[in-house]
């Protein structure tokens, strides 16, 4: 009796349509030769997927202007999930900004918008400004959140990787945030650190964009990082990686609110710089530098030294591709990154050195909702059972050559 083989390859070719979904879906358009490397799958598999996938509208085909691949034939195109499959929400609850931006799952942005508030502003009442926002938006935007796939949320502080904590007043914090959202719309809701989902937006759509293995600092009112590493979020045993404006530069310096001394983050946050450089306003020192004023200059060079310093720190333990460089603080540029650079030069080894990029962050205000948008489709294709695709390494090349290399 001849062995009926029809389920086990209908089986076989759902497996191989989800995951040039999920690689689509996960990091964006792609020429079908980036596809093929990134699934694995022969040109001919792929090109029998692709044109199901295409004459069912799962995706989009365009065609792209691009004289160093194009050949004779025909014209090179980029293929895309189709942007109709659905929609990601981001949020970034910060100190002082809630951000909140909407994006579909061919990697468009289709509205962002921003709005201020204090340090005190009560988190039932940052999720209440978001939830405004995620209105005005859909209002001006014609947006129908029916096609919601998931809300990715950064909030202030350490968060597990179950997306909890271990101290009572921030987990509160942590499930208003996702009851309220989870209630309102009724989708999967993500929560992580906000800084760390700033690492993973430069490392999507920023300046580690292509790369594998990202780190982020942000220099602003506080000192923080986040790891990107193998193309995956770090998050830690206890949801702290990444703190580096909490590592120690002086043992007998000044306490510092974690409890150590001598942090980072007492000589090198926007308050200690304020205050070194005797003005009120960060915009004041911008000015001052541009002016040529020495002793601002000074105070910009040591703190870029001392970053630097714990930057080679952490280059030698994780030998990330790039180090980017967020935050008020970046708006610094040379001032600030030309003494960063020397010092990991200076402290890091020769195989950590090589190939090592340190650059200003690209994403605006809305970097940690853009993380958290990809931090959506990143568990949702988790959940189907794939892991994120790692990137192309000619993205990876041409994200290389854009930043000055340290080697």
């Amino acid at each position: 009796m001849a062995k009926d083989t029809a389920g086990p390859l209908r089986l076989l070719r759902e497996t191989h349509e989800d995951r040039v979904l999920t690689v689509l879906r996960t990091q964006g358009a792609m020429t079908r030769a980036q596809l093929a490397e990134r699934t694995g799958l022969s040109r001919a598999t792929l090109s029998s997927i692709v044109q199901e996938l295409l004459a069912a509208d799962a995706l989009t085909e365009t065609a792209i202007d691009d004289n160093t691949t194009r050949g004779r034939g025909r014209p090179v195109t980029q293929l895309t999930v189709n942007a109709s499959g659905g929609l990601a929400l981001g949020m970034d609850l910060g100190h002082r900004l809630i951000q909140v931006t909407i994006a579909n799952v061919a990697h468009e942005v289709v509205g962002s918008a921003g709005t201020d508030c204090s340090e005190r502003t009560p988190w039932s009442r940052r999720l209440e400004l978001a939830l405004d926002l995620v209105d005005t938006l859909a209002a001006d935007n014609g947006i129908s959140l029916s096609a919601l796939a998931g809300v990715g949320v950064g909030v202030v502080g350490p968060v597990s990787e179950t997306g909890g904590h271990r101290q009572p007043s921030r987990a509160t914090r942590i499930h208003l945030v996702r009851d309220g959202l989870t209630d309102r719309f009724g989708v999967p809701v993500y929560v992580d650190n906000n800084t760390r989902l700033a690492a993973l937006g430069e490392a999507i759509w920023g300046a580690g964009a292509g790369l594998q293995n990202v780190l982020y600092l942000r220099l602003s009112y506080g000192v923080g990082g986040g790891l990107v590493l193998g193309g995956h979020l770090f998050s830690g045993a206890g949801g702290a990686a990444g703190e580096l404006g909490h590592i120690t530069v002086d043992p007998r310096g000044p306490k510092c609110v974690c409890g150590g001394r001598g942090c980072l983050e007492r000589y090198v946050s926007l308050a200690a710089i304020l205050e070194q450089c005797g003005v009120r306003r960060f915009d004041e020192v911008l000015r001052r530098l541009d002016d040529g004023d020495r002793a601002v200059r000074a105070v910009i060079s040591t703190a870029g030294t001392r970053t630097g310093e714990v930057l080679a720190a952490a280059c030698n333990t994780v030998n990330p591709e790039t180090v980017v460089i967020g935050g008020e603080l970046a708006a610094a540029g040379a001032a600030l990154l030309d003494p960063i650079r020397d010092a990991v030069r200076k402290h890091t080894h020769n195989q950590v050195r090589h190939g090592l990029r340190i650059a200003p962050a690209a994403l605006g205000h809305d970097d940690a909702a853009r993380g958290g948008i990809a931090l959506v489709l990143r568990r949702s294709a988790l959940l189907a059972g794939y892991p994120a695709a790692p990137a192309d390494p000619a993205e990876a090349a041409a994200a290389r050559d854009r930043i000055p290399d340290l080697g």
